[in-house]
């Protein structure tokens, strides 16, 4: 029981706790291979990991709304301006959490009116940033790569503190201050589509042997003496010639015949194999995969028709929990911005003063469209029934 009640303030207790195998997540776990940031680096280069972020921060930028509550209408005012400033231009850099697992940004800011606004944020490389933490709390972190100020040459080490440095962390969860990579669930599909003999390997493979003509050569034994007078055994020469066909050459042979009536030298041209049995069905479902340990539900990549999310199967479920996820997404972000940049902003310009910024609009979006397609269900099935009374024919019943 607590007996004082200032023992309830003050910061935690348990800052500096760790989460139990946080660290193993970059080390080696057990039947599957290493993840860390070197790889997050190699998977940024693979299209449907580029795809796979698009569908998720694309969303978040165009369907995110925020409201602000104040009594102080000019407070609510500026704060209004600074949030559609930071969201329309740095929330994307700042997003870039969700595949690095923490980003790190310097804040630009600006006078307008005789107050000081923000600006922009400017984009760091995650991995050049290292958090800093007193007693549990971030005050700042630091940035490595930066040129020396006095003779712009060298690399040197420096501090970024609260509100001149911004952070944002993605799954904090797993870590208060590095978070975890969403890529993490889509790295066992996207490895086992690009390691050695993997999937690309065998469809490489596969075309490769079929995309140039080979075939086989029939030669007799022994040697050939050439024009120049060089001699050269019959398999050397043969083989020569499958190889030059492989690059478009023409093909010549004598037509002389051996004791059985058979030609000593015949070419017999190649078949083309057939596609593996289950070769195609074996990418789709690594790609499936890749998206679906990103977060993403089949619905958002399979939509078919002109009817957008879930078209090509009508569940609107997974829509609902996926704007579900991508809303504490935004509540996370608008959040660390508010600690970090808005609150020092209302600060310095009007003083203490309370207020609260309210993010919705991807969950409202979800139910909108849910309540548009029941609406679209009853107009149809009114439309239908007055048809039928029209015939004078009773609707059937749904079963």
């Amino acid at each position: 029981m607590v007996k004082n009640p200032s023992q309830l303030l003050g910061p935690p207790i348990t800052g500096d706790y760790m989460p139990s195998g946080y660290q193993g997540i970059f080390l080696f776990a057990r039947n599957r291979p290493p993840f860390g940031l070197t790889v997050i680096q190699e998977m940024m280069a693979d299209p449907r990991v580029i795809f796979g972020l698009w569908l998720i921060k694309g969303p978040i930028l165009a369907n995110s709304r925020f409201k602000v509550n104040c009594e102080d209408e000019k407070v609510r005012q500026f704060l209004i301006k600074n949030v559609t400033r930071f969201w329309r231009n740095s929330a994307a850099r700042a997003l870039k959490a969700i595949e690095w697992g923490y980003s790190g940004s310097e804040v630009m800011y600006r006078v307008v009116d005789g107050n000081i606004h923000f600006d922009i944020l400017k984009d760091l490389h995650s991995q050049d940033c290292a958090a800093v933490t007193h007693e549990g709390r971030l005050v700042g972190f630091t940035v490595r790569n930066v040129p020396e100020v006095k003779t712009g040459q060298g690399r040197s080490k420096i501090f970024l503190g609260t509100p001149k440095g911004f952070w944002h962390t993605h799954w904090r969860t797993h870590h208060p201050w590095y978070g975890l990579s969403r890529l993490y669930g889509a790295h066992i599909p996207w490895w086992e589509v690009w390691s050695d003999g993997g999937f690309r390997d065998i469809r490489r493979l596969w075309f490769h042997k079929n995309a140039f003509e080979g075939g086989i050569m029939y030669h007799p034994p022994g040697l050939t003496r050439t024009k120049d007078g060089l001699t050269i055994s019959n398999k050397d020469l043969a083989r020569e010639m499958i190889e030059k066909k492989r690059t478009g050459g023409t093909l010549t042979l004598p037509n002389t015949t051996g004791g059985e009536g058979i030609r000593t030298w015949e070419y017999q041209a190649p078949a083309s194999n057939q596609v593996p049995s289950g070769l195609a069905e074996y990418g789709q479902s690594l790609k499936e995969e890749l998206f679906e340990g990103m977060g993403i539900p089949p619905e958002v990549f399979q939509s078919g028709g002109g009817e957008g999310f879930g078209s090509s199967t009508g569940r609107q479920i997974p829509e609902e929990a996926f704007f579900a996820v991508l809303q504490e997404i935004v509540g996370w972000l608008i959040s660390d911005a508010d600690q970090q940049i808005f609150r020092h902003l209302v600060r310095l310009n009007f003083g203490d003063i309370d207020y609260e910024i309210v993010p919705f609009g991807l969950t409202y979006k979800a139910e909108e469209r849910e309540q548009q397609l029941q609406e679209d269900a009853r107009n149809a099935e009114s439309a239908r029934a007055g048809i039928m009374a029209g015939t004078g024919q009773q609707a059937p019943l749904e079963e």
